[in-house]
């Protein structure tokens, strides 16, 4: 009941905060050179970066695009554990937007639920309808080939940093760099602290062939 109510609350702010935050975008507008853009963002805003939730910026609606990118490109984009709640409809047009409206130089880093990872009750939390906080809301889980695929189809060239394969080994090349931050990572996850690969992301960079 209190989840109800506070999801009526929020409906109710919403035409507010796509108000807000297109005065925000002006602003940002105007004090930045590169568009560096984190989709679904929540709470979470990094420096130098335009956070936007669905809300204010949904991928799969291209006039939310017009409104906000008529006149720059987008020359960065940051989802963390966004993707896996989209339907594969909704993947397919929102992958045809990130192209239409990024520059030709773009970054895009996707992370998602791993689901390649070894670990049984990794995957028990993250598949669609698992145990883990928003999962009954998952819609895929994908692993770095079904991901990579999915932009490739579309254009771009992947580049995987942190990763589980097939025969249940671990890579990661991933690094805070300047392409944005992923705090559900081996480095940054403090579930990782005894250096073994408890919970990790499939984190991925896209850029234009």
């Amino acid at each position: 009941m209190y989840s109800n109510f506070k999801q009526a609350v929020y409906r109710r702010l919403i035409p507010l905060m796509r108000i807000w935050k297109y005065v925000s975008w002006k602003y940002y507008l105007k004090t930045t050179d590169s568009i560096d853009l984190i989709v679904g963002a929540g709470p979470f805003k990094f420096k130098g970066w335009f956070s936007t939730d669905i809300a204010t910026l949904d991928v799969t609606n291209e006039n939310h695009f017009k409104k906000y990118f008529k006149d720059k490109m987008i020359n960065k984009i940051l989802a963390e554990h966004v993707l896996e709640h989209l339907t594969d409809e909704e993947l397919e047009l929102m992958v045809k937007h990130l192209y239409k409206y990024s520059a030709d130089d773009i970054n895009i880093r996707i992370a998602v639920p791993d689901g390649y990872h070894k670990e049984e009750n990794y995957i028990n939390t993250v598949k669609p309808g698992g145990t883990g906080e928003g999962a009954e809301d998952h819609k895929n889980l994908f692993n770095y080939k079904t991901l990579s695929s999915l932009f490739e189809n579309r254009g771009f060239v992947s580049y995987p940093k942190e990763y589980w394969d097939e025969k249940g080994e671990f890579h990661s090349t991933y690094s805070n760099d300047d392409f944005g931050k992923i705090r559900r990572s081996f480095m940054n996850d403090d579930r990782n602290k005894d250096k073994v690969p408890h919970y990790t992301s499939l984190i991925v960079d896209f850029k234009k062939k």
